[in-house]
Parts: structure tokens; sequence; C-alpha cells
């Protein structure tokens, strides 16, 4: 078995380009229905709703806020990822938003990775057979349907290719015989894309450290250390820019602060991405997070015996073990309970980190088991049941991948593998709401979104408020009005600086004819969101019944700003002006809702 072994890396040897070619291929073919696919979840509201990306003049504003700024400046979240909604804005404007042309260029993006993956295991393991191997496995790992179906998974896959590669140049850098200084920058430069995709690429200065750890030097410490520092640069860049964007590094009150509570936490979050590594079902965007569960578990505790098995035998086998923590390393950004915004345990999270299992695994059954136990061949055992596991994670992405489809299915199909997490409930209820007029259906699945959430992990304001909006307008449309407005109310309370709450309560009064208290609503609205075109509608129409035809035009002309198709705010900012005895004005404004 041994000698096949070497038979099939000595081929594979010879025609490097041919399999990473092929791993491409399969990596597309896996995945082709995605195509197919509609935008789902946070895709809907970040690229179709997003005037950031339908405004082609807006772009600027993708680099001057955080993720959900679009929904406003007192939108706040951890997340700083401009290129994320470059790359959106750049389809958009390639090709509108269709979603086949966001899919496509995600999975190329995706398959292209697969192949670095590929070139990173022939330098690491020094054993093409066991690289291209690694990076099938890593190509079929069931994990990975969620980032390449979900297209609001962008951040993950686009930091993964350049840090992916910026850890391939890194390597390449560290062996070469000379200029290592500039190859080093060279590979800073590419990891610099990766942080402003997402802030899990953060994690590769520590993976540096660990590679230092695992792989020793007789080197001087000093001068390795001074071509490593070159990595700290793109860091101090995005913490600057990001400082600037955002007005702060992180959202996390006293962010240096650790207690013993977040610490648990993050061996239980370790435990449960261990066990959805090696035990990849029931996979749900919307997988929740219990402490007391996760703790009572063996895998967190077997998890951190393994890494430190790693440690005791980094001399004998540096890289099974450097890879091995790779995983550890590259999962440390989500295991900060503070700053993930909603605590769950996402397949997402698991994707760059899964690289160093993958890779690890094939070291061990294709090179480290037969060289250690020759005589006894378990090579001719193990090597079938790699193909096995192949075969079936292959199945398995490939009916699991179909949920992700669209909004209906992927929620009915969270429901059934998820049935504790609140969100699961939150959207359940939307969907009974808007698409069945199941109103009663509706409130209770709300009610059951804020009960599971209440006695959660940590709590997520954002289900509260929109669980609370939700019942809001059922009780409106029973025509308990005053219900209606306590709920409303009570979001306000919940999160006072977001705006779908002040223009639902305009909305409830403006109908009752009492503009002025309608009206102090929506100017609220449009405060927390300049962007909300609706609640600008709305007040501009207030203002006109109100007698102020000059403050209506300019929440109309505001509007339009915001979305030049809104065909309906040119037309009204025309007959406020009018109103305001400006004809000349309000004839101009007609004629560019004909331009095109």
């Amino acid at each position: 078995m041994l000698a096949l072994l070497d038979q099939w890396n000595a081929q594979l040897a010879k025609h490097p380009r041919l399999a990473g070619g092929l791993l491409f291929l399969v990596a597309f073919a896996v995945y082709q229905k995605t195509l197919a696919g509609l935008f789902v979840f946070d895709d809907i509201p970040q690229i179709v709703e997003n005037p950031f990306i339908t405004n082609p003049h807006l772009w600027p504003r993708i680099f001057q806020g955080s993720v959900w700024s679009f929904r406003g400046p007192e939108e706040h979240d951890n997340f700083y990822r401009p290129l994320q909604f470059v790359v959106y804005w750049l389809l958009d404007r390639l090709a509108g938003p269709r979603p086949a042309v966001f899919h496509f260029f995600h999975l190329l993006f995706y398959a292209a990775t697969v192949w670095l993956v590929f070139r990173l295991g022939r330098e690491l393991l020094r054993n093409h057979l066991a690289a291209c191997v690694g990076a099938l496995l890593w190509a079929l790992h069931p994990l990975h349907v969620e980032p390449v179906c979900w297209l609001s998974a962008l951040p993950d896959v686009g930091s993964g290719y350049f840090y992916i590669w910026a850890f391939l140049l890194f390597l390449r850098a560290e062996k070469a015989e000379n200029h290592r200084a500039a190859r080093h920058g060279l590979a800073a430069l590419a990891y610099f894309p990766a942080l402003f995709f997402k802030e899990m690429a953060l994690s590769f200065p520590l993976l540096l450290l660990a590679y230092g750890f695992f792989f020793p030097s007789d080197e001087p410490r000093a001068r390795r250390a001074g071509r490593w520092a070159l990595y700290l640069v793109p860091v101090a860049v995005y913490a600057i820019v990001r400082i600037v964007a955002l007005g702060r590094l992180s959202e996390a009150p006293r962010f240096w602060q650790i207690s013993w509570r977040m610490l648990a936490g993050a061996v239980g979050l370790l435990g449960q991405h261990a066990k959805l590594f090696f035990w990849p079902t029931h996979l749900s965007p919307y997988r929740t997070f219990e402490l007391g569960a996760s703790l009572r578990s063996p895998w967190p505790w077997l998890t951190l015996v393994a890494l430190l098995a790693m440690c005791w035998l980094r001399r004998r086998e540096p890289v099974f073990s450097f890879l091995v923590a790779w995983w550890a390393v590259t999962l440390v950004p989500c295991l900060d309970t503070r700053q993930i915004a909603s605590l769950s345990v996402g397949d997402r999270f698991s994707y760059l980190p899964s690289v160093g299992l993958c890779l690890a695994g094939a070291l061990a059954v294709l090179r480290w088991l037969p060289r250690r136990l020759p005589r006894l061949e378990p090579a001719a055992v193990v090597t079938p049941g790699l193909g096995v596991i192949m075969c079936l994670w292959a199945v398995q992405d490939l009916r699991v991948s179909p949920q992700w489809h669209d909004n209906v299915t992927t929620w009915n199909y969270s429901l059934r593998a998820s049935p504790d997490s609140p969100l699961v409930h939150l959207f359940q209820g939307a969907l009974l709401e808007n698409r069945d007029a199941n109103f009663d259906g509706a409130a209770r699945e709300y009610e059951v979104a804020l009960r599971l959430n209440q006695a959660s992990f940590r709590p997520a304001p954002g289900i509260t408020y929109d669980c609370y909006l939700g019942l809001g307008r059922i009780a409106l449309h029973h025509g308990r009005l005053e219900e209606g407005i306590r709920y409303y109310d009570q979001a306000v309370r919940v999160a006072p600086s977001h705006s779908p709450a002040y223009r639902a309560l305009g909305a409830a009064y403006f109908p009752r004819g009492d503009y002025a208290k309608a009206a102090s609503y929506f100017v609220q609205a449009v405060k927390f969101n300049p962007q909300d075109v609706e609640a600008r509608f709305f007040l501009g129409t207030c203002w006109l019944k109100l007698g102020k035809p000059r403050e209506a035009a300019a929440q109309f002309h505001a509007a339009r700003e915001v979305d030049p198709t809104y065909d309906q705010a040119f037309e009204a900012e025309a007959r406020a002006l009018e109103a305001a005895g400006d004809r000349a004005e309000a004839a101009r404004v007609r004629s560019l809702k004909s331009k095109p």
C-alpha cells in the first residue's frame, strides 16, 4: 500500500496544474445548482434594498460605516467589511440585481480557494497526494454549504482566499534564500484585503506566532521578528481606517477586559465547532449556543486535551501539530462572545479554520500512518474509509445546498434543523404574516421567538425589536390601535436609535389624520436613517397636509436622491414646489423624471 501511495504521489508531482484544475472543477460541479438560487436572508437588505449598492453615486458611503450603516448612522454593529459591498456594487453595475451573476462570482471565488488550499498543502506537507486529498476534503466538507450558497457569506469566502494566499506567500518567503524582506512585504500586501473582507483575518499575526512555535529557527530572533513585523502594518492601517469609519475599534464595552463567563463561552464554542467538523449534521445558519449544555459535553474538554497534545508533539510532528493549531488559532475571533452579533454557532465560522484539520487529516492517513505502521497496512483500510467519507460529504452537500434556494425553503429547513432558535421562529412569523396572512399563527411565532431569545445565553436586542414590530403590525391589522402602539413603543425602548419603529408609529397615526403626531415620528425615523425613502415620503406628505410645502419638497427631494428611480418622489416634489409658488423649479423636476 505504501508503494502504491508513493506512485500516486509521484504522478501528481508531475501534473500539479492538472490536479489543481480538477479540484477547481470538482468544487464548481458540486455546487453548480447554487447558480439557480435566489437572494436569501441578509442578501435581500444588503444587496437588493441597499441604497449604497443600488444607487451608483453612493458608493463612497460603503467605506464610511459598518455593514448595516445603510440603514442609518445610528445602526451600530461590530462589522467593517467594505470589500464585501465593493464586490456587490461592481456586480450590480455589471448585471443588475441578478442572483445568478452574484452566485457565479461567489462560486468562482470558492473554487479558486480550493485550488489555493491545494497549493498550500503542497508547500506545507511536501506531499502532492496528501495535499490533493486534503484540498478535496476541504472542498467537500458539509460545513461549507452555508458559506458557498449564502451570498452574505462573501466576507468568509473573500477573506479566506486572501488569507490563504498571504500565508502561502509567507511560507515561500521563509524558505527563500534571498530578498526575504521583499517577499514578506508581498505577502503582507496580499494579506491586506483579507482584513477588509472580514475581521477573522485579524488572527493572521497569531498564526505566524504559532508557526514560529511549531517551527523554531536557528536564525536570530530579532531578525526574524523584524521581517514578521511587516504583517503588523496592514493590521495597523486597518485599525486606523476602522476607527475613522466606525468611531471605535470594537463595539464591545471594555474590550480588553476578559471575564470568566467569556472564557467559559470560548471553551464551549471551541467544543461545538470541533463537534461540527467531525460530525457535520443538522446544518443550520442559526444553530443556537447554550453554555451549560456545551460545557457538559465531552467535546470542549477533548478538544483542549488534543491541543495540548499538539504542543507536546511539536518536535516530532511539527507539520501535523501546526495544522491542528491552525484550526484553533483561526477560530479565535469567533470565540469571543462579545463580538458575535447573534450568538449562533454558524457553519461559516469554520470555513477558514477547517483548512488546517482537512490537511492534517490527509497527512495523517496518507503519510504518517502508512510510514509508522507499515506491516499492519492500516492504510489499506483507512484510505478507502477516507474515500467513503468524501462520498458521504458530497452527498450531504448535494442534499443540503438546494435548501438555500429561496427564503421559504431555507426558513422551513432551518425550523426543522434548529427548532430552538429564536431567529428561526422570528422568520417563521414573518412568513406566516406576509405570505399566508395567518396573523394569529404569526403572533404565536413572534411570542415563541421572544421567549426563546430571553432564555438564551445572550439575548439579542434585534430579535426582541423585530418581534415587537411584528406583534404591533398584527395588532393594527386586527384594529387594536392602542395595543399596536404599545408594542411599537416597547420596540423604541429596546432600540431607541433604530428607524423602523418610529416609521411604524408615524404610519399608525397618519391614517387617523393626526399629521402633526405622525410627522413627529417620521422626523425621528429619517433622523436615524436618512436613507429611509418611505419615511421621507410620508414626512413630506405630512408637511404638505400641514401647509409646509417647502419642507415637504425637501423631503421628497431627499427621497429621490437616495433612490433615483422613485418616480413618485419626483412628482410629489413638483407638486410641493407648485404649492410653494415655484412653478419653474417644479417643471424642471418633472423633466428630470423622464430622463433614463
